[in-house]
């Protein structure tokens, strides 16, 4: 399963979203929109942070923790 937060460097919600999936144990890969334009025109991005799972948006903002338990559940 790949996790990628897709994020701006401004955004405040970021390292919460990190520290939540840390907590899981779940691997993921951040990738900033201004180093990663694509991003914007592939996942029609306007919301920061996203969290996209083997290429698809999974969350628009901060998931909820149930959606964590949900990926941690998969992996298990």
């Amino acid at each position: 399963m790949e996790i990628i937060i897709a994020a701006t460097k401004t955004c405040t919600h970021r390292p919460k979203l990190e520290e939540q999936l840390q907590d899981a144990g779940l691997q993921y890969e951040l990738l900033y929109f201004e180093d990663h334009p694509e991003l914007i025109e592939t996942y029609k991005l306007k919301t920061s942070p996203l969290l996209i799972v083997d290429d698809k948006v999974v969350s628009i903002g901060m998931p909820e923790h149930s959606q964590i338990n949900e990926l941690k559940d998969k992996l298990s």
